[in-house]
């Protein structure tokens, strides 16, 4: 193991070191495991899922889905995303296809995604790069990477824990106001 980080810091379980509220993937400390902090998050999620993330891909090597194999029954899973949408929005397909095929009908879960288009001179300032996990409403998570930075030992990433209230509700505001934005392209929200 890595001599940079203290050893009581290791959480050889999520894989990831844990100071406080912030949990952090050095790949050196575990060169071929990925982190496992945000499958934990999903996987113990009692209702409400709000995922933010620029780079949430489900096609070629990237299957961002995975992240979803332990999700729970009965749960509402909102993305908004950020993508240069073609004509025939091809993407939006395959993002629901792809959900679909991880998470079953019987799960009983609601889905619904929103992009915001690249090519949609309209919403060039709504532009976005950071990433967010809001649980239940209530757990706002900062998120250092994607979420196929989640599922692999590709790179080292964190996860930042918002305690503050005030900056909890602040997030929350802007998700709204960017899911609103990019209603002109969406999967409606809808049981799976």
């Amino acid at each position: 193991m890595n001599s940079i980080f203290s050893t009581d810091t290791v959480d050889a379980e999520l894989r990831m070191h844990v100071k406080g509220n912030y949990w952090f993937y050095h790949k050196e400390t575990f060169p071929s495991d990925f982190p496992l902090k945000y499958n934990e998050l999903i996987k113990n999620v009692e209702s409400y899922i709000e995922i933010i993330d620029p780079y949430f891909n489900v096609t070629g090597n990237n299957s961002d889905q995975d992240i979803f194999n332990d999700i729970p029954n009965d749960i509402t899973l909102k993305i908004l995303t950020f993508k240069g949408l073609n004509g025939n929005r091809t993407y939006l397909t395959a993002v629901e296809n792809a959900i679909k095929s991880k998470i079953p009908s019987s799960k009983n879960v609601r889905f619904g995604m929103r992009v915001i288009n690249k090519g949609d001179m309209n919403d060039k300032n709504y532009y976005f790069h950071d990433r967010f996990l809001i649980i239940d409403k209530r757990d706002v998570y900062l998120i250092g990477s994607s979420v196929g930075n989640h599922l692999t030992s590709q790179q080292s990433t964190g996860i930042y824990k918002v305690d503050d209230t005030n900056t909890k509700n602040f997030i929350q505001e802007i998700y709204n106001e960017y899911w609103k934005k990019a209603a002109n392209n969406e999967i409606p929200l809808r049981y799976l």
